[in-house]
């Protein structure tokens, strides 16, 4: 046994976040942890890793107590963790990412940087990784990073690699590659702890699964004797969820694109119409230019062609501010980086895109304002501590539904949703899915993009592909298939690579 918990409870403020813990890890398995947002999944990680100090229970390591007080502590024992909002230095190459945190070898009194890329390679060749180290993270895609990061991580002695939500912006095929290199791993002797809320990744990588449910630890059970809807009745104390209707008929064209260009190539043609209760789903392999085609619609990426046309009316030069007033919203897929502002709280946050609403001759009506916040956070279901409570402080299921919260402040006809459902689980899935859809009959447009193709297939009345910075087919969701999809995804690929 590797890891083991005796007793462990966190709390905050009087309120447990953890309580009583008893979790057991062994050596060289992959062991997937799972449980609602909230659960204490996260927090059980911060613990493990250092960011919050154990005051409750105690941790054995190979059987032996450990105190494990602060980062560096944790990295000692060989723990690594590869989080679901990256850590790598968006400016740094391959090299310099995977230092990060080492001494850098000298010779001369300089910094030896062929001993710094021969160590790199030694370890990506060692886990049959293939990176061009002289590109900056921001320059790497999404499974790429991914790469990186476990690679970073075998840089020293990792005895077990904690992955959160790790496939969360990466399509089927590249969470593929991932598997193959995990289960690699796992046969050179590494422990990994895998948190997701995709059940279908817990039956195909993991040995056991561990169940968290209200900062409990429910049962652990191996994978293989148990069914996807027991899971799911022990994380939620439901056995099913209500399917998403999907509809035949649709209102006038609320948004229409054509021809859109952005001026930085990410996107070469993008054409689109979207109707009055129409659920629209957009899907692309990795780099297709499905984000960069919502951030130009919604006018926070610079364009150099093309037009953007709502209710009719061409709009060009269109500002993130025009777009809000003209019932437009747009959900981005980097919460934290660009959807909320982890340290206002989370009533200020949901206030962002509409407190002029609330205000007269620049001062902020504060019942008004504090009103319309309860009410949508009890018509969302958000559990907080408080409005007041920081936004960082939720989890990320209660993140997103503030995030949602505060564009349906706005009033919106028109619902731009770049990876909406990333990183939730099954119940706010469903709670998102449900309200899109409610939307939806109520008249608005949805523009959905997901790397899941099963949950587009799930959710989209239509469904559009666009490859290499191009849209293509749009189809009617009837019998689709995820075969289908894909098939005109890499055809039109082949097409395009011809001479």
């Amino acid at each position: 046994m590797l890891l083991q918990t005796e007793h462990v409870s966190k709390a905050f403020n009087g309120i447990y976040a953890l309580r009583d813990i008893n979790f057991q890890l062994d050596a060289g398995e992959i062991h997937g942890l799972v449980g609602e947002n909230g659960a204490g999944k996260s927090t059980l990680i911060k613990l493990l890793t250092g960011v919050y100090q154990l005051r409750e229970g105690r941790l054995l390591w190979n059987g032996e107590p450990v105190t494990i007080s602060s980062p560096a502590d944790s990295r000692a024992l060989g723990i690594r963790v590869i989080h679901q909002d990256r850590t790598l230095i968006p400016t740094f190459n391959g090299i310099e990412n995977c230092y990060l945190g080492l001494e850098y070898p000298t010779r001369l009194g300089r910094v030896d940087w062929a001993a710094m890329e021969r160590r790199v390679r030694q370890t990506m060749e060692s886990l049959g990784i293939g990176l061009d180290l002289k590109k900056t993270a921001a320059e790497l895609s999404p499974p790429q990073r991914t790469e990186l990061e476990i690679v970073r991580a075998q840089m020293s002695d990792c005895r077990l690699l904690i992955l959160d939500e790790p496939t969360a912006s990466l399509t089927d095929q590249e969470a593929e590659r991932l598997f193959r290199l995990l289960q690699s791993l796992r046969e050179k002797g590494t422990s990994i702890l895998y948190v997701t809320h995709r059940l279908d990744e817990i039956f195909l990588l993991t040995d056991r699964v561990t169940v968290f449910r209200n900062g409990q630890l429910v049962e652990t059970v191996p994978t293989e004797s148990v069914t996807r809807e027991e899971l799911v009745a022990k994380m939620t104390d439901q056995t099913a969820v209500e399917p998403i209707s999907r509809r035949d008929s649709f209102g006038p064209v609320l948004l229409e694109v054509k021809d859109l260009a952005s001026r930085d190539g990410r996107v070469k043609q993008g054409s689109l119409s979207l109707r009055s209760g129409e659920i629209l789903g957009l899907f692309g392999l990795g780099g297709s230019g499905r984000t960069e085609l919502l951030e130009c619609i919604f006018g926070c990426r610079a364009t150099s062609s093309g037009t953007v046309l709502l209710d009719g009316e061409a709009r060009p030069g269109l500002t993130p501010e025009e777009a809000i007033r003209s019932g437009m919203v747009l959900i981005s897929e980097d919460r934290r980086g660009k959807a909320m502002i982890g340290g206002l709280s989370v009533r200020d946050n949901i206030l962002l895109s509409s407190i002029d609403t609330f205000s007269r001759h620049g001062v902020l009506r504060t019942k008004a304002g504090n009103d319309a916040v309860a009410e949508q956070i009890d018509a969302l279901h958000i559990k907080l501590a408080s409005p007041n409570q920081r936004m960082l402080e939720l989890s990320g299921g209660n993140q997103q539904k503030a995030v949602f919260a505060r564009a349906l402040m706005t009033a919106p006809k028109i619902f731009l949703c770049d990876e909406p459902t990333q990183a939730v689980d099954v119940a706010t899935r469903s709670d998102i899915h449900h309200l899109l859809r409610q939307k939806a009959d109520e008249g608005a447009g949805v523009l959905y993009v997901s790397s899941d193709l099963k949950e587009l297939l799930e959710v989209a009345d239509n469904i559009l592909v666009m490859s290499r910075e191009r849209t293509g087919a749009c189809w009617k969701n009837e019998n689709l298939t995820p075969r289908q999809v894909l098939a005109c995804c890499y055809e039109t690929q082949e097409k395009e690579a011809q001479p």
